[in-house]
């Protein structure tokens, strides 16, 4: 009997241990260079592949908001935003600098009022507690400076804070 319940315990934590993916370089690329987040890690809290047709990923910024970058094609920065409901095509010069200011009142917009700690004080970053389940795909900081390098951060549920930073160096 001990047996099966220790082996029960084991298949309850493998099926909900996240994996984690390298985020594209493409991704980061139009992150840096288009939506010009440099640093990332300043920014960017953890990304989600989301999975949906055409392929999307969804941003997680430290402030507890976040936003869609959806890809659209084989050509050059072909990738539209979704930013509080609202599409910006990044091949558009006009939409482009509206997404930058779209995502900079995203970035500055008040924290929400139960993010952080329970007695008030001010988050260092980490949340604490343990693995939370739960289904989809998710991606870490990977293809940064050292460029082959993976990571094993996993993306929280969209309705929980992370439970680790990603890595400097990752970024």
């Amino acid at each position: 009997m001990e047996k099966l319940r220790k082996y029960i315990r084991k298949e309850i934590q493998s099926l909900h241990e996240q994996k984690s993916y390298p985020v594209p370089l493409e991704l980061i690329d139009v992150m840096k260079d288009e939506l010009e987040m440099r640093p990332l890690k300043r920014y960017v809290n953890n990304i989600k592949a989301v999975n949906s047709i055409p392929p999307s990923y969804k941003i997680f910024l430290h402030n507890g908001q976040d936003f869609d970058i959806i890809y659209l094609g084989d050509q050059l920065n072909n990738f539209k935003v979704r930013i509080s409901d609202k599409e910006y095509d990044l091949l558009l010069m006009d939409d482009k600098n509206l997404a930058i200011d779209a995502l900079n009142r995203l970035l500055i917009a008040p924290l929400p009022p139960n993010f952080g700690d329970s007695d008030g004080k001010e988050s260092d970053g980490d949340f604490g507690g343990g693995s939370s389940g739960g289904g989809g795909s998710t991606t870490g900081f990977g293809g940064g400076d050292d460029e082959g390098g993976a990571d094993d951060t996993a993306e929280p549920d969209e309705d929980e804070p992370a439970d680790t930073e990603p890595e400097s160096d990752m970024i």
